[in-house]
């Protein structure tokens, strides 16, 4: 008897080895189809690719002044209650940290010239170049002034600042010696001469 029941399941374990082997076998070469259906037929659902960014226009000219629209919403509402301030990130995208080379891309540089000592703008510094400027004058004090919208690159005392100055309006016809009288903004950027990098930019408003 004890015999029998030896062999009965001898005979079960037999069978059940054999199924297993079977499962084993059916779910390797299933595997193994879908493998070779991926290697050679790429089954594989598509990814898109990403697209590169698209390359967009600066939001500006660079062969355009200074004006009121290079200052957002934000900062014209700041400055008009504040009337000057210190930021970081300035106007076409010039930072702190920023060469004076990729500074001076962003503007205009159309009318140049190196000032001597006797014969100074209204800025009164020991060297100025002018980098642009809507008109250039003698003045009632026989100065010679650049007319905003106009940018201005001065030395002194060793340090290198470009200061951009604009109307908030067009002037009336006519105006020259008297444009003081009218609202501008202005953004003064300090230049290191060590490195020739922004170290500061201040934006303002005169009223």
């Amino acid at each position: 008897m004890a015999q029998r029941r030896r062999k009965e399941n001898l005979m079960k374990r037999k069978q059940r080895t054999t199924t297993l082997l079977c499962i084993l076998g059916g779910t390797g070469a299933m595997l193994l189809s879908l493998a070779l259906c991926l290697v050679f037929f790429d089954v594989r659902p598509r990814q898109e690719t990403p697209a590169a960014p698209e390359s967009t226009a600066l939001p500006y000219s660079a062969s355009s002044p200074f004006t009121v629209s290079d200052l957002t919403s934000a900062q014209l509402s700041q400055l008009r209650s504040q009337g000057r301030m210190s930021v970081s990130d300035g106007p076409r995208g010039i930072s702190i940290g920023d060469s004076l080379e990729t500074l001076l891309e962003r503007y205009p540089s159309t009318f140049t010239e190196l000032q001597p000592e006797t014969d100074l703008t209204g800025e009164q510094s020991l060297e100025e170049i002018i980098l642009y400027c809507a008109s250039y004058f003698e003045n009632q004090n026989g100065v010679m002034t650049a007319l905003p919208p106009r940018g201005l690159l001065t030395v002194d005392g060793g340090m290198i600042v470009v200061t951009l100055l604009a109307p908030t309006a067009a002037y009336p016809a006519g105006t020259l010696d008297n444009y003081g009288s009218y609202e501008h903004v202005y953004c003064i950027y300090t230049v290191e001469p060590e490195n020739m990098t922004v170290s500061s930019i201040v934006l303002g408003i005169n009223r």
